[in-house]
């Protein structure tokens, strides 16, 4: 998943646009309302329109309106947008020390569930062994959620190097449910 920048013109960020507290939880039907509002101009003021005549920050465009809205709305781009944000109030502390190891360690990881997907697709029952698969898949993705959530609630040193780590986990989880998802069709296209 790709780095979004934390802030947008360099002053406010994607929670203010939508009027939103930085959290990782968001308040799905108000940031709908927001965005729908943003979209049609009644919010100008609220984020980027100039309150003033010596005000220069430019309206947001509707591109950025966009991205703003779509990384909200998503759960694991929402948790990396946070924690870029959570990165850079805490004046850059160096989440991303020894990040060879934690991509090593993720590789690995990945290496695994893809072969206990090629293993469940060569059982003599594929379709229920890829079924169990993704339903351990849905758990563990709940639960690092979870752990994702109380991270972020506190966001010390400690808990944003351990909230990036399972930010990379939930990204491996959500891969590999899709691959065992198109495996599942495939099985279903056969019978």
């Amino acid at each position: 998943m790709a780095t979004i920048s934390a802030v947008v013109d360099g002053s406010k960020n994607y929670f203010d646009l939508f009027d939103l507290p930085i959290g990782f939880i968001v308040d799905q039907s108000r940031l709908c309302e927001r965005y729908r509002a943003l979209l049609d101009g009644d919010l100008a003021t609220s984020f980027g329109a100039p309150e003033s005549a010596d005000d220069s920050t430019p309206e947001p465009s509707p591109i950025e309106i966009e991205l703003a809205y779509q990384t909200l709305l998503d759960p694991l781009a929402r948790a990396a947008y946070l924690l870029d944000l959570l990165e850079c109030r805490s004046e850059g502390y160096g989440t991303r020390d020894g990040e060879y190891g934690a991509f090593e360690g993720f590789l690995m990881a990945e290496i695994e569930l893809r072969e206990s997907l090629d293993e469940a697709t060569s059982r003599p029952d594929p379709a229920s062994a890829v079924a169990g698969m993704l339903t351990h898949l849905a758990e563990q993705g709940a639960s690092l959620e979870k752990d994702l959530q109380r991270l972020l609630a506190d966001p010390s040193p400690q808990n944003l190097t351990a909230a990036r780590e399972i930010l990379r986990r939930l990204e491996l989880v959500g891969t590999c449910r899709r691959e065992a998802e198109d495996r599942r069709a495939a099985l279903t296209d056969r019978a």
